[in-house]
């Protein structure tokens, strides 16, 4: 079988390899279709803090069963599957609270194991579902990024907040997943800052209030707005954190490279509430793929480039995803 094998910093070669077997617990899945993710791309430009060159990178994936370990009951042959690539060691509390997206341990197909961009697959039962009949094979590919989404706007149920007012930073893939979660779903009122035009351009397409600066943000009178920090950038958690109203409450969810200092004074001044978002669980992703086999899947599936890339165009396709502007998801026809 074919697989697209990243040698080194921004170089994937096609190579051949044995087809996978299923051991015991697994089952072998005809890779169709894998998306490309931003931490996907931090390994490909060799930024990635612990996964490097040499990978078989691929999470964001859809697939058929071939074959299924024997004994093995939860899967059968020609189930659409959808790849949960999350594994927590299944022993630590966080494990054993359904919560292994806390697990200190976890490893992530693709990352510390030999990933979708192949023809055939090898995965933990544990570690597929099923796709409901009217989910499509490309939104299949969404559910990974979508299961983020969920996630993140599911914390919410944690806390009080009283308006429906809402604010999102950046319009990358999360960010517009998000946005359309809680506009399409939940009836919410939703604002997008995003400086870069092409992205601009995307979220408006999709019906989003898109604003420049922060400052700018201008919510129902008599609300405070609900925040979401999707850029990773200090500059704009701050100035965030920092409007008036303040918001409620604020998830956060970009990836920041360096400290930032929120002291104990600030969190209490404005009775904010701040919420940490950390990937996603299994039960994310089966909402997810709920959410994709109704009507919405054609509101989601706009976020997927016109092109859809073949295997033996990996390099370009990983230059697309690097270079976008839009915020679309590039996605790559493994099969």
């Amino acid at each position: 079988m074919k697989q697209a094998r990243l040698v080194e910093t921004k170089k994937f070669i096609i190579e051949e390899a044995d087809k996978p077997k299923a051991n015991k617990g697994q089952a072998v899945v005809k890779i169709l279709y894998c998306g490309i993710c931003g931490s996907d791309l931090h390994v490909y430009i060799g930024h990635h803090p612990k996964v490097k060159a040499p990978v078989v990178l691929g999470h964001e994936a859809v697939g058929v069963v071939t074959q299924v370990s024997t004994g093995e009951e939860r899967l059968k042959l020609g189930d659409r599957v959808a790849v949960v690539p999350l594994m927590g060691c299944g022993e630590c509390e966080y494990c054993k609270l359904e919560q292994p997206n806390l697990c200190i341990d976890r490893k992530v197909i693709g990352f510390q194991t030999s990933g979708c961009l192949a023809e055939e697959v090898a995965i933990p039962v544990d570690n597929l579902i099923v796709l409901p009949d009217d989910c499509g094979d490309l939104q299949g590919a969404l559910l990974e990024p979508a299961a983020v989404a969920v996630h993140s706007t599911g914390l919410l149920e944690k806390v009080r907040y009283s308006g429906k007012e809402v604010i999102i930073t950046g319009a990358g893939t999360i960010g517009v997943l998000i946005g359309l979660l809680l506009k399409e779903v939940r009836g919410c009122n939703v604002t997008i800052v995003e400086i870069n035009q092409d992205r601009i351009n995307f979220a408006k397409g999709l019906g989003f209030k898109v604003i420049n600066k922060i400052t700018d943000f201008t919510g129902e009178e008599g609300a405070r707005p609900v925040a979401f920090e999707c850029t990773g950038n200090k500059a704009v958690f701050e100035m965030l954190r920092d409007i008036v109203p303040s918001p409620e409450v604020m998830v956060i969810l970009g990836t920041f490279s360096r400290e930032i200092e929120t002291s104990i004074f600030q969190m209490c001044k404005y009775e904010t509430f701040f919420i940490g978002s950390q990937m996603y669980t299994k039960k994310d992703l089966v909402e997810a793929a709920e959410l994709m086999s109704t009507p919405l899947k054609e509101i989601f599936s706009k976020i997927v480039t016109d092109k859809i890339y073949k295997l033996e165009e990996v390099n370009e396709a990983y230059e697309e995803a690097l270079n976008s502007k839009s915020g679309t998801k590039v996605i790559i026809k493994v099969s």
